[in-house]
Protein backbone atom coordinates (compact mmCIF):
# COMPACT_ATOMS: atom_id res chain seq x y z
CA UNK A 1 0.00 0.00 0.00
CA UNK A 2 1.45 3.65 -0.82
CA UNK A 3 0.83 6.38 0.65
CA UNK A 4 -0.76 9.30 -0.75
CA UNK A 5 0.90 12.67 -0.93
CA UNK A 6 -1.50 15.57 0.52
CA UNK A 7 -1.25 18.63 -1.64
CA UNK A 8 1.34 21.15 -0.42
CA UNK A 9 -1.22 24.18 -0.15
CA UNK A 10 -3.23 21.35 2.17
CA UNK A 11 -0.09 20.53 3.97
CA UNK A 12 0.62 24.56 4.65
CA UNK A 13 -3.35 25.07 5.56
CA UNK A 14 -2.64 22.16 8.17
CA UNK A 15 0.31 23.29 9.66
CA UNK A 16 -1.08 26.94 9.94
CA UNK A 17 -4.05 25.94 12.07
CA UNK A 18 -1.86 23.60 14.14
CA UNK A 19 0.46 26.57 15.21
CA UNK A 20 -2.53 28.63 15.23
CA UNK A 21 -4.52 26.06 18.17
CA UNK A 22 -1.47 26.06 20.10
CA UNK A 23 -0.93 29.42 20.55
CA UNK A 24 -4.33 30.12 21.27
CA UNK A 25 -5.00 27.01 23.61
CA UNK A 26 -1.27 27.11 24.94
CA UNK A 27 0.69 23.75 25.72
CA UNK A 28 0.70 24.86 29.48
CA UNK A 29 4.31 24.83 31.19
CA UNK A 30 3.56 22.51 34.05
CA UNK A 31 7.63 23.93 35.52
CA UNK A 32 5.14 27.19 36.51
CA UNK A 33 2.83 25.27 38.28
CA UNK A 34 5.47 23.50 40.15
CA UNK A 35 6.93 26.79 42.11
CA UNK A 36 6.26 28.43 45.01
CA UNK A 37 7.83 29.71 48.53
CA UNK A 38 7.98 29.05 52.17
CA UNK A 39 7.92 31.84 54.79
CA UNK A 40 6.79 32.13 58.43
CA UNK A 41 3.70 34.18 59.30
CA UNK A 42 6.11 37.35 59.90
CA UNK A 43 7.12 37.51 56.13
CA UNK A 44 10.70 35.57 56.68
CA UNK A 45 11.31 33.10 54.21
CA UNK A 46 12.67 29.93 55.25
CA UNK A 47 16.44 29.19 54.01
CA UNK A 48 16.80 25.63 54.12
CA UNK A 49 15.01 22.10 54.40
CA UNK A 50 12.88 20.58 51.96
CA UNK A 51 9.14 20.35 51.25
CA UNK A 52 6.75 17.66 50.56
CA UNK A 53 3.61 17.24 48.69
CA UNK A 54 1.01 14.23 49.00
CA UNK A 55 -1.80 13.95 46.99
CA UNK A 56 -4.92 13.50 49.65
CA UNK A 57 -6.43 11.07 46.60
CA UNK A 58 -3.90 9.72 44.71
CA UNK A 59 -1.03 9.35 47.46
CA UNK A 60 1.45 10.68 45.16
CA UNK A 61 4.38 12.63 46.07
CA UNK A 62 6.31 15.81 45.05
CA UNK A 63 9.25 16.98 46.24
CA UNK A 64 12.04 19.67 46.20
CA UNK A 65 15.11 21.02 48.67
CA UNK A 66 14.20 24.46 49.86
CA UNK A 67 16.61 27.42 48.22
CA UNK A 68 18.00 30.23 50.60
CA UNK A 69 15.78 32.56 49.15
CA UNK A 70 12.73 30.04 50.13
CA UNK A 71 12.12 28.86 46.85
CA UNK A 72 11.22 25.79 46.00
CA UNK A 73 10.43 23.62 42.72
CA UNK A 74 8.49 20.68 42.94
CA UNK A 75 9.11 17.34 40.83
CA UNK A 76 7.99 14.12 40.75
CA UNK A 77 10.17 10.40 41.60
CA UNK A 78 10.94 10.97 38.47
CA UNK A 79 12.57 14.13 38.20
CA UNK A 80 10.17 15.84 36.16
CA UNK A 81 9.13 19.30 37.36
CA UNK A 82 5.46 19.64 37.77
CA UNK A 83 2.39 18.92 40.12
CA UNK A 84 -1.10 18.46 38.47
CA UNK A 85 -4.51 20.19 39.94
CA UNK A 86 -5.14 18.54 43.41
CA UNK A 87 -5.85 18.59 47.28
CA UNK A 88 -2.48 18.18 48.91
CA UNK A 89 -1.07 17.63 52.47
CA UNK A 90 2.55 19.60 53.04
CA UNK A 91 5.33 18.31 55.04
CA UNK A 92 8.19 20.68 55.51
CA UNK A 93 11.16 19.04 56.92
CA UNK A 94 14.36 21.09 58.14
CA UNK A 95 18.03 19.28 59.66
CA UNK A 96 19.86 21.69 61.49
CA UNK A 97 23.37 20.47 62.44
CA UNK A 98 24.33 22.55 65.60
CA UNK A 99 27.07 20.86 66.40
CA UNK A 100 30.18 23.06 68.03
CA UNK A 101 28.47 26.71 66.88
CA UNK A 102 27.42 29.11 69.32
CA UNK A 103 23.50 29.94 68.39
CA UNK A 104 24.76 33.40 66.82
CA UNK A 105 27.04 31.77 64.46
CA UNK A 106 23.77 29.62 63.05
CA UNK A 107 23.24 30.96 59.09
CA UNK A 108 20.12 29.17 58.33
CA UNK A 109 17.35 31.44 59.79
CA UNK A 110 14.83 30.91 61.37
CA UNK A 111 14.02 27.06 62.82
CA UNK A 112 10.80 25.29 61.16
CA UNK A 113 8.86 24.06 63.63
CA UNK A 114 9.03 20.31 64.39
CA UNK A 115 5.01 19.94 63.75
CA UNK A 116 5.20 20.30 59.69
CA UNK A 117 7.65 17.44 59.83
CA UNK A 118 5.27 14.94 59.82
CA UNK A 119 1.62 14.57 57.69
CA UNK A 120 0.09 13.44 61.24
CA UNK A 121 0.89 16.73 62.48
CA UNK A 122 1.42 19.11 59.66
CA UNK A 123 -1.84 21.13 59.26
CA UNK A 124 -0.54 22.60 56.13
CA UNK A 125 -2.74 21.30 52.90
CA UNK A 126 -3.68 23.06 49.47
CA UNK A 127 -5.83 22.71 46.39
CA UNK A 128 -4.52 23.33 43.26
CA UNK A 129 -6.06 24.47 40.28
CA UNK A 130 -5.49 24.70 36.72
CA UNK A 131 -6.05 28.70 36.70
CA UNK A 132 -3.74 29.08 39.21
CA UNK A 133 -1.13 31.91 39.15
CA UNK A 134 2.10 31.07 40.16
CA UNK A 135 4.33 31.10 42.91
CA UNK A 136 2.43 29.22 45.67
CA UNK A 137 2.71 30.45 48.97
CA UNK A 138 3.25 28.58 51.94
CA UNK A 139 3.39 29.92 55.06
CA UNK A 140 4.26 28.32 58.57
CA UNK A 141 3.07 29.43 61.52
CA UNK A 142 5.76 29.81 64.72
Amino acid sequence: MRAKRMPATRSIVLLSWTIILASVVGCGDQRETAVGVVQFSDGERVQSGSIEFRSVDRGTRYASRISKDGSFELADQDGTTFVPPDTYEIVVVQIVLTEDLAAEAHTHGQTVPRRYADYYTSDLRITTTESDTPPMVIVLEE
